[in-house]
């Protein structure tokens, strides 16, 4: 069963940074805001990526040497748009736009770099204050979910490396605080994604399905000179059959990131 979902669901979004909702301070881990007055936030997130995509022979002893650079250099933005209301939700919406994909096209199953600029899924989020606030309560709960629209669904002309062919859906819980200079993140959530795969053989790398993601970060902020620094973290593993536990279905991902507030209008991280 799971060999012809493989088959049928061919190519995955291969980014794996899904930036936090607008008008956060923080990169890859959730640090809701909520107002009453300020309605709206926008941006733009830009990231990079290294080797994102090789394939390669795993040896008896689990060590993996790598064949096939297929996607060596990787360079996308996302635009992010956010809004809250009530002091207690807050919408969002992101498009990935993929700038560039350099690399060498693989002999299997022919999966290449894209050529020209591609358009992926958009995300639509919604987080919901259940108790406290984070960014004035030690402690505080909030609830929300995430989808993505699958635009491969709809056209074949996405290139199969930034775009999914079936839905995905991500609930979480988020707890989240701030007190005396230190502000706080925990989340924890699971990513519904049908299975799918990037070229016909290949290790786990190449398979993309279901997983369990955690993170946290934790920063020092200064809220009267408007700026904030500190680590994040990210881990996910696959729950799929055959992949789960497996060391090559496994990420944890750090970053040390930094932010400043120009007179609280624009933010620069």
């Amino acid at each position: 069963m799971g060999a012809a979902a493989s088959a049928q669901n061919q190519g995955f979004q291969l980014n794996r940074y899904e930036p936090t909702t607008a008008g956060e301070w923080s990169f890859a881990v959730d640090h809701p805001w909520y107002s009453s007055t300020r309605y709206f936030a926008a941006g733009v997130t830009l990231n990079y990526a290294n080797n994102p995509l090789v394939f390669g022979l795993t040896q008896p002893d689990g060590s993996f040497t790598r064949t096939d650079f297929v996607i060596q250099h990787q360079f996308l933005g996302h635009i992010d748009l956010a809004g809250s209301f009530l002091d207690r939700i807050t919408l969002s919406a992101t498009l990935p736009i993929a700038f560039l994909e350099l690399g060498s096209p693989s002999p299997y199953g022919g999966v290449a770099p894209m050529s020209g600029v591609g358009v992926g899924d958009p995300r639509f989020g919604l987080l919901v204050r259940i108790v406290g606030q984070p960014d004035r309560s030690p402690i505080s709960l909030s609830i929300g979910a995430q989808v993505w629209v699958p635009l491969r669904k709809f056209t074949d002309s996405l290139a199969p490396t930034v775009s999914d062919q079936e839905v995905r859906v991500l609930p979480k819980l988020i707890l989240a605080g701030l007190g005396h200079h230190i502000r706080w993140s925990l989340t924890g959530g699971f990513l519904y994604r049908p299975e799918a795969r990037l070229g016909n053989i290949g290790p786990e790398g190449s398979t993309a399905g279901s997983e369990i993601q955690l993170g946290f970060g934790i920063s020092y902020a200064d809220l009267e000179r408007r700026f904030a620094i500190g680590p994040e973290a990210t881990f996910g593993t696959l729950v799929i059959p055959n992949y789960a536990g497996q060391p090559g279905a496994t990420s944890l991902e750090v970053l040390l990131g930094a932010h400043y507030n120009i007179a609280s209008q624009v933010q620069l991280g």
